[in-house]
């Protein structure tokens, strides 16, 4: 049918949209590796997150020995310090949390920024709609997503669970570094693989969001017709254009004509207007040309300024084909061009004798 969606979406259909705000963006997949990366540098941090950490619990030790009683002032202290000490290790992380999700999603939306999307719409208010989309394919879809992620993940967790389970007896014959260090590997090998199924199911939920916004930005048939009009305008208001345009062109050429110094034609076809300055050009410059109607004109305005008018039927057709106005002519017409105007500077001269 005319009316369905059927192409695909043309570049200016892309732009309109993407102006709009409406751009391919996979949230998941952002949340997925920002999720791997978070591993990745608490992995990369355990160290000093863990020396942090000791040095913490030592403080709050021997400050706990020193404390008499317990008022409104020591807890306002120990509570300024516990947070002091969690943000400190906490804030590279945030840091690196919120420059790769900020990178993440810039990379897919080309860092586009539009306030259209933040603007207030009555509609949205309407429960209807609400409705629609609670009960719409993509909800559906988006359900599914959910429900797997949360099985998958759940047999990732319980597989690594019972792995860590049946070596945890193991742990308790080791000093206590050897045991935090062992224990924090397993559960971070764990988180990997969580991340791993993450990322997966995140770059299925890529491949999906894009399929849906290149089926959402699809277009008709009549409206790609529709945008090539509009982008090349109306057939008979292009044509109208181009015949003012070549009026006005005319206009202005047939008004260069009485500085022409010789006007080289064929009787019934062809007009060349010829211009030569040695000050400012190399060779004659063809002023104006025109053939049948226009030829005509050049030759009638030629004859009520006095300019001579030479018929030279090869000479003439040549010019007019090979050379554009405002254009010096090209070489191979030089000899016969310096014959005609030598011509006519001579028969001007016996004129002012």
């Amino acid at each position: 049918m005319a009316g369905e969606r059927t192409e695909k979406a043309t570049p200016k259909r892309r732009q309109d949209e993407r102006k709009k705000g409406n751009v391919f963006q996979s949230r998941d997949i952002c949340v997925a590796l920002n999720l791997l990366v978070m591993f990745v540098a608490l992995k990369c941090l355990g160290a000093y997150l863990y020396k942090y950490i000791q040095q913490t619990m030592v403080l709050f030790f021997k400050g706990a020995g020193n404390i008499k009683s317990l008022n409104y002032e020591t807890v306002s202290k120990i509570t300024t310090l516990a947070i002091g000490r969690t943000i400190v290790p906490a804030l590279p992380l945030l840091l690196i949390s919120g420059i790769t999700y900020f990178l993440l999603s810039g990379f897919q939306t080309r860092f586009i920024f539009n306030t259209k999307r933040l603007a207030f719409k009555l509609e949205r208010l309407n429960p209807l709609n609400g409705l629609k989309n609670f009960f719409s394919i993509r909800s559906y879809a988006q359900l599914i997503k959910s429900i797997l992620i949360i099985v998958v993940v759940g047999l990732v967790i319980y597989s690594g669970i019972k792995d860590f389970s049946n070596t945890l007896l193991s742990y308790y014959s080791m000093p206590v570094a050897q045991t935090v260090y062992y224990v924090g590997n397993s559960v971070f090998n764990l988180f990997i693989k969580v991340c791993a199924v993450v990322v997966a199911i995140g770059i299925l939920d890529y491949f999906y969001q894009w399929w849906h916004y290149e089926k959402s930005i699809r277009m008709t048939k009549q409206e790609i017709k529709e945008e090539y009009k509009m982008m090349e305008g109306d057939p008979v208001i292009k044509s109208e254009l181009k015949n003012r345009q070549r009026k006005i062109a005319t206009t202005r050429m047939m008004q260069r004509i009485p500085h022409a110094d010789v006007v080289i034609a064929n009787p019934q076809h062809y007009a060349v207007a010829l211009k030569y300055d040695a000050y400012k050009n190399d060779a004659p410059v063809v002023i104006a040309k025109g053939r049948d109607y226009i030829a005509l004109k050049i030759k009638e305005a030629a004859a009520e300024h006095g300019i001579r008018i030479e018929e030279n039927p090869p000479l003439a057709r040549a010019l007019y084909k090979s050379v554009d106005i405002d254009c010096e002519i090209p070489p191979e017409f030089y000899q016969a061009v310096a014959e005609v105007l030598s011509y006519v500077y001579g028969v001007a001269e016996k004129d002012r004798i």
